[in-house]
């Protein structure tokens, strides 16, 4: 059970990793999504993707709910942990609000809640946190921030994924949505991570063992995603399935670690939604929180 929690850490590690690299700037991989002056005809399904990505990055605040599901499952034990967040973001000048919860099961010590708040003044960022009742406060780097950016998370994936089709109209948030299908390639997303700088984080925890940082995400399967699009042209929701990219990495984790026992990666899917575009509901950072011991 030591080396299953230890692996489930690492796992946390890995997925924290793919939240990092959307600080990392895009490759341009969504090629197609450059709209040709000279085309007359209706626009692709790699056209709207990309001017409904455009289009949010202009709003100067959203609202914004993720949820996280995993599944693992070795020597008949499953855990499933569950993370849910709700968000409200503005720029210009930056203020962030950001709920937490993590249920990562009773073997794994049950439900954890956590807030944050994060505000910029005078071009310094200050990071506030609630952890098991507790406000600390630390001031931090812009980039580090950047990591719960709706806009550039979205932004970051949808540069790296391509060949979307279209695939039929559902409701998202009350209103008729487009939904798009497309893939982020292994290749790409080994490319996001190096140019993020999260492999140079993940260096340190890897630290006794046997595995790579520069070599833990190479020939990664695909991640298949969807994106819906209202028909204001923002992007209300957007999921991922990385359910074989997590197993392709528990895997040379296993091998590296020499454990016989099978550790199988049951489903790992995160999705996020959209909404009061420009009227997200403003919120004010409570006194406790900026009074709180500042952190180092």
């Amino acid at each position: 059970m030591k080396f299953y929690n230890k692996l489930i850490s690492l796992t946390m590690v890995v997925i924290m990793m793919f939240s990092v690299a959307a600080c990392g700037g895009s490759n341009g991989g969504n090629e197609g999504g450059e709209v040709s002056q000279q085309q007359s005809t209706a626009p692709t399904p790699e056209e709207i993707v990309k001017a409904a990505e455009e289009k949010m990055q202009e709003a100067t605040s959203v609202e914004s709910n993720m949820t996280m599901d995993m599944v693992m499952t070795s020597q008949g034990q499953t855990v499933n942990m569950k993370t849910n967040m709700d968000m409200i973001s503005f720029t210009d000048p930056m203020k962030l609000k950001m709920d937490m919860t993590i249920d990562m099961g009773e073997q794994l010590g049950g439900t954890q809640m956590m807030q944050f708040y994060a505000d910029e003044t005078d071009g310094n960022m200050t990071m506030y946190m609630n952890m098991m009742g507790s406000w600390y406060k630390q001031n931090v780097p812009e980039e580090q921030l950047a990591q719960y950016d709706t806009k550039e998370n979205l932004s970051t994936y949808l540069d790296n994924s391509t060949g979307f089709t279209e695939a039929g109209t559902e409701q998202v948030n009350g209103e008729d949505a487009t939904k798009y299908d497309g893939v982020i390639t292994g290749s790409q997303m080994n490319e996001v991570l190096k140019a993020s700088g999260a492999l140079d984080d993940l260096e340190p925890m890897l630290a006794g063992t046997d595995l790579d940082a520069s070599t833990i995400y190479e020939d990664l399967p695909d991640i298949t995603m969807s994106i819906w699009i209202n028909a204001e042209q923002y992007p209300v929701k957007y999921e991922m399935d990385m359910t074989a990219m997590m197993q392709g990495l528990m895997d040379k984790v296993m091998a590296t670690a020499q454990q016989e026992q099978a550790l199988t990666v049951d489903a790992m899917k995160i999705s996020m939604t959209n909404k009061n575009f420009n009227n997200a509901a403003d919120f004010e950072i409570p006194e406790e929180a900026k009074n709180a011991t500042q952190a180092q």
